[in-house]
C-alpha cells in the first residue's frame, strides 16, 4: 500500500516549518505556535504508528523527562491553588513545552535539514533587526505592535537568533568561505535588536553567552580566531553604548539611577514605583509569598491577588502587585509552585544543557557540536532572560524555546546516528576475556557480538554441567577448564593467558552492543588517551532495557593489558590499573542480569551473603539489624527516585525493590556472622 504523502514531501514540509519558524514568531503574532503545533500534530501520528515498538533511549528519556515535570508540577500547584481564567491562561503557555516531545519524535523519524535550520536563524535575525529599526525609529506616535514586538519579548528572541545561528559558523565555512559572514551579521544584528529594544534580560545574557563561546572556542578555534572575536565584540559594544542612537548609554544610566534611587528610598517614596524598583518589589513580595508557601505555592493566576495583600498591609509598595508575575522566572516559580516548581524548572533548563554539554565534551562529530552549541546557547539565554522576566509565562518565548529544542535535539540525534555507522579502523590487538559456569543458554549472544570483531577470545570455565563448553569452541579454540576460585582470582586467570595489547572483561550475560564495538574501536587508536574506559550498563530485564537506577552504573571493564589486574576480592572485583587517565564510552554494555524470578532472587541471596562474608573478613561491623532496615531504605530511595528508576517503568520499580532486599539481606548476613564470632548460640543467648 503506498503512502499517502511521500517521505520527500514530509522532509519538505519539516524543511520549510524550520526554515520559516522565525518570521511566523516575529511577524505574524497569531501564528506563534503554528509551526510548532504542526510538526507537533505529526509527531504524535508517529507516535501512534510507532507505539510500542521502540523505546526511548536513555538521553530521551531524560529529555522528556525534564519537559513533563515541569508541566506536572505547574498543573498541580495551579490545581491545589484553585484555578481560575488567569491559571487556565498560563497552563495553555506551558503547554507548549509539553509539544517538544511529539515534535522531536517527529524530526527524529524524518531528519532535520541542517541548511534550513541554519539559514532560518541567520535570516530571523535579519529580520528580527529589521522590526527593531521599524520601532525604534519609524514607529508612528501611540503605536505598539502586538505580539514578540514587545520590547522585552523582542529583544530577547532576536539575540537568541543571532547567538544562535554563530554556533554554526563552522557549518556555514563548510559550505563556502564566504558564508561565515551570514552567521557574523546575524550575531551583529542580534545583538543591535537587543540593544534598540533595550531588552535587559537580553543585556544580562550577553557576558554568559560570551563566557559559553569562550568555553567551546577554546579547544575548536585558533587562537588568531578568538582575539578577532574578541576585538570585534568589544569594538561592537563600545560603539552601539556610546552611539546617541541606540540610546544604551541613557538606559543604563537611568538602570544605574533607579536602583540608587531605590536602595536609598523609604517604602512610601515614589521612586521605588520605577522599572527597576517596581522589579525589586516584585521580587521581594514573591519571595515572602514562596516562605508562607513553600512546598507547591499558591498556584499560578494568583499572584497579583496575594501581591496585593502585602500591599495593603503596607508591606511592599503599589508596583509589588501591577503585574499578575513577578518579572523573573525563578521567583515566579517559587511564589506560584513552591520548591517543587523551582525544582523542576532548573531540571528543564539543566537536564537539556547536560546532555548538549556532553556531545560538546565527548568530541561527537563537528555538525553535532555546533548544534550542541547551538542548544546549550538557547538555554543559557533562557536562564539569563529569567533574571528580568518570567520568560515562560509569555507564548511567544514558550513556542520558541520548544521549538528549538525539539529541532536541536532531533537534528543531533541524527549526526551521532550516523557516526556510529561510520567506519573506524582499531589500530591496537583487542582480547576479550569471559569466564562462565553453566552458561549454555546466554552464552552464545555473548561471542557473537565479539565474533569477527574481537582478535582473539579468552573463555575459562569453572566445570559447568551443560553445553558452554562445547558452545565457546564455536567461537574460540581459546577454552580452558578450571576450578572455581572466586570471581577477582577467576579474572586474573583470564588476564593472564590473554597476549593482545587492550582487554576487554565481559561476562556471559553480557552483549558488546555495535555502538560500544564503534566506541572501542575509535579510542583504541595509535595512541589511547586513557589506561582504561568505563563502559556504561543497559540492564536488560523481561524484554525491556533499563537506562536508570543501577543500570546508570559505568564499570571499568576496558584497560590495557600491561601492568593491569584484577583484585583478589571473591566478589565485586575491581581492575587495579596503573597510573593514568581513565576515560568513558557512550555505547552501552547490555546485562541481562537474569533468566527469571527466580533466578533474581537465588543471585540476589547469593550475592548478598558473598558481600555479607566479604565486610565480616574486612572487620566491618555493619551497625546491626536496625541499620540493615535503614540501609535498604535508602538503597530504594537512591535508586528508585535519585537515580531516576522511575523513568524505566515497573521493571525499574521490580529491580529498586530487589537491589533493596540485597542491602538487606547482605548487611543482616553480617549481623549474624558477627552474633556468631561473638561465641553466641542458639540455646537461649540468642534472641
Amino acid at each position: 500500500m503506498q503512502p499517502l504523502v511521500s517521505s520527500n514531501t514530509v522532509r519538505s514540509f519539516a524543511a520549510a516549518v524550520i526554515f520559516l519558524f522565525p518570521a511566523l514568531i516575529l511577524i505574524l503574532a497569531p501564528a506563534d505556535g503554528l509551526g510548532l503545533g504542526l510538526l507537533a500534530i505529526a509527531g504524535l501520528m508517529v507516535a501512534w504508528q510507532q507505539r510500542g515498538s521502540t523505546q526511548p533511549s536513555r538521553e530521551e528519556k531524560l529529555l522528556y523527562f525534564a519537559v513533563c515535570a515541569f508541566f506536572i508540577t505547574v498543573l498541580v500547584a495551579t490545581l491545589l491553588g484553585g484555578i481560575d481564567h488567569s491559571g487556565l491562561k498560563k497552563l495553555n503557555k506551558f503547554l507548549h513545552l509539553l509539544l517538544v516531545i511529539p515534535t522531536y519524535v517527529f524530526l527524529r523519524r524524518v531528519g532535520v535539514n541542517q541548511a534550513a535550520l541554519w539559514y532560518g536563524l541567520a535570516a530571523g535575525a535579519a529580520i528580527a533587526f529589521a522590526v527593531a529599526l521599524f520601532q525604534v525609529w519609524n514607529q508612528p506616535p501611540g503605536f505598539r505592535a502586538k505580539g514578540v514586538t514587545h520590547p522585552i519579548i523582542f529583544g530577547d528572541l532576536s539575540l537568541s537568533m543571532g547567538v544562535m545561528a554563530l554556533a554554526g559558523l563552522g557549518w556555514f565555512r563548510s559550505r563556502a568561505r564566504w558564508q561565515v559572514v551570514l552567521p557574523i551579521a546575524a550575531v551583529t544584528l542580534g545583538l543591535m535588536a537587543s540593544f534598540l529594544s533595550h531588552a535587559r534580560g537580553g543585556w544580562v545574557a550577553i557576558p554568559f553567552l560570551v563566557l559559553v563561546f569562550i568555553w567551546f572556542a577554546w579547544a575548536h578555534i585558533a587562537v588568531w580566531q578568538r582575539w578577532t572575536a574578541v576585538i570585534f565584540f568589544s569594538a561592537l559594544l563600545t560603539i552601539t553604548y556610546l552611539a546617541p542612537a541606540t540610546g544604551v548609554k541613557n538606559t543604563i544610566d537611568r538602570t544605574a539611577t533607579n536602583i540608587s534611587s531605590y536602595l536609598h528610598s523609604d517604602i512610601t517614596d515614589q521612586a521605588r514605583v520605577t522599572s527597576v524598583g517596581g522589579r525589586f518589589e516584585m521580587w521581594q513580595a514573591a519571595w515572602q509569598i514562596y516562605l508562607d508557601n513553600p512546598v507547591f505555592g499558591i498556584g499560578w493566576g494568583n499572584f497579583q491577588e496575594e501581591a496585593q495583600k502585602l500591599v495593603d498591609a503596607g508591606v511592599r509598595n503599589e508596583s509589588a502587585a501591577y503585574w499578575g508575575h513577578p518579572r523573573n522566572q525563578f521567583f515566579s516559580a517559587m511564589a506560584n509552585g513552591g520548591t517543587v516548581a523551582l525544582i523542576a524548572i532548573l531540571l528543564l533548563f539543566l537536564i537539556p544543557a547536560r546532555l548538549f554539554t556532553n556531545v560538546i565534551k565527548r568530541g561527537s562529530t563537528p555538525d553535532a557540536q555546533y548544534l550542541a552549541l547551538a542548544g546549550l546557547l538557547l538555554i543559557v539565554a533562557y536562564i539569563s532572560f529569567g533574571f528580568s522576566e518570567a520568560i515562560f509565562e509569555r507564548i511567544s518565548p514558550v513556542s520558541f524555546f520548544a521549538f528549538y529544542l525539539a529541532v536541536l535535539a532531533a537534528a543531533i540525534h541524527a549526526q551521532l546516528r550516523a557516526a556510529r555507522h561510520a567506519p573506524v579502523e582499531r589500530m591496537q590487538s583487542l582480547s576479550v576475556i569471559i569466564i562462565a559456569q553453566d552458561e549454555a543458554d546466554r552464552i552464545e549472544p555473548c561471542l557473537q557480538s565479539v565474533a569477527g570483531w574481537a582478535d582473539e577470545i579468552i573463555v575459562l570455565d569453572s566445570g559447568s554441567s551443560d553445553d558452554t563448553v562445547e558452545i565457546a569452541r564455536r567461537y574460540t579454540d581459546k577454552v580452558f577448564e578450571t576450578d572455581w576460585p572466586g570471581y577477582g582470582p577467576q579474572k586474573q586467570r583470564a588476564l593472564e593467558k590473554a597476549t593482545c595489547d587492550w582487554v576487554l572483561s565481559i561476562d556471559a550475560d553480557e552483549r558488546v552492543t555495535p555502538e560500544l564495538r564503534h566506541d572501542i574501536d575509535t579510542v583504541l587508536n595509535e595512541a589511547p588517551e586513557c589506561v582504561g574506559y568505563r563502559t556504561p550498563w543497559a540492564v536488560v530485564v523481561y524484554g525491556r532495557r533499563l537506562d536508570f537506577g543501577r543500570s546508570a552504573r559505568a564499570p571499568l571493564r576496558l584497560f590495557q593489558r600491561r601492568g593491569s589486574r584484577f583484585s583478589d576480592d571473591q566478589v565485586h572485583e575491581t581492575v587495579l590499573l596503573p597510573e593514568g587517565r581513565i576515560g568513558k564510552l557512550e555505547g552501552r554494555l547490555l546485562h541481562l542480569t537474569h533468566r527469571d524470578y527466580g533466578h533474581a532472587l537465588y543471585k540476589n541471596a547469593h550475592y548478598a551473603w558473598l558481600g555479607a562474608q566479604k565486610r565480616f573478613a574486612k572487620g566491618r561491623k555493619g551497625g546491626g539489624l536496625s541499620l540493615a532496615l535503614v540501609r535498604a531504605i535508602w538503597t530504594f530511595v537512591l535508586i528508585y527516585l535519585l537515580r531516576l528508576g522511575f523513568l524505566d517503568g515497573r521493571v525499574g520499580f521490580l529491580i529498586a525493590a530487589l537491589y533493596s532486599q540485597n542491602s538487606f539481606n547482605k548487611y543482616a548476613g553480617l549481623w549474624t556472622l558477627r552474633r556468631q564470632s561473638e561465641g553466641m548460640t542458639n540455646n537461649g543467648s540468642q534472641r
